[in-house]
């Protein structure tokens, strides 16, 4: 009984499945890596506006916006990314608010357009997160935030206790009034790194689980967990 050869098909398709999964696996890196990015200009974006460049603090304002097209195209090219009823939903509020801004608001399209970008080009990174991101990779992110935590707590501390004018307090652009918000019995309350005082307060309130789950032990790494 003859047996019958493998055809050069038959040698050509696992070499075609490993080439695929290898680019796959480049792509997962890429996108890591482009999220880790994208976290960090999360945070220390108003540090750039205040000390570094406060003559480029208005262009800066979209310093991720690029990061942010960069992954959904990559996400999307990949086969990591697809629209879902949320971002469909976020579409839609976007063009709603754009239309109604331009005829009935201030008419200003530069300024629609910028409000717009956070759900039209922000929003869907949460997704992206979701799929590239691994329980090990969430747990790495975490103890990384903790690692900033006490010198962003040092530097709250000087700009509690120093005056406004202080380099601490520098405000965006180099703005010498200070960036803090004014509160109770001549205080202002610190931004830390960020631009206002809000950006501290969603660190904060991001980092009280990361302070929790940092020490369990990871199990085996499932893509797809997203604790966002």
């Amino acid at each position: 009984m003859r047996t019958a050869l493998p055809t050069a098909t038959a040698w050509i398709r696992p070499s075609r499945k490993a080439y695929t999964l290898g680019m796959k696996s480049q792509a997962l890196r890429r996108l890591k890596w482009g999220i880790y990015l994208y976290l960090l200009l999360l945070i220390f974006e108003g540090a750039l506006r205040k000390w570094v460049l406060p003559g480029l603090a208005t262009p800066l304002l979209i310093i991720r916006d690029p990061v942010s097209i960069w992954l959904i195209y990559s996400a999307y090219q990949a086969d990591l990314f697809k629209s879902n009823v949320y971002t469909i939903v976020a579409l839609a509020i976007s063009l709603v608010a754009l239309i109604t801004t331009i005829l009935f608001g201030h008419s200003n399209l530069t300024v629609a357009l910028y409000g717009s970008r956070i759900l039209l080009i922000h929003f869907p990174i949460l997704f992206i997160m979701g799929r590239v991101l691994t329980r090990e990779d969430v747990i790495k992110i975490g103890r990384v935030l903790l690692w900033i935590t006490p010198p962003m707590t040092v530097l709250m501390a000087m700009q509690f206790y120093s005056p406004q004018s202080a380099l601490v307090n520098r405000g965006v652009g180099g703005d010498m009034e200070g960036g803090g918000f004014s509160g109770a019995m001549g205080f202002f309350r610190p931004p830390g790194t960020f631009s206002f005082t809000t950006g501290l307060t969603n660190f904060l309130v991001w980092l009280r689980p990361m302070s929790f789950s940092s020490g369990w032990k990871v199990p085996p790494a499932s893509t797809g967990y997203c604790c966002w």
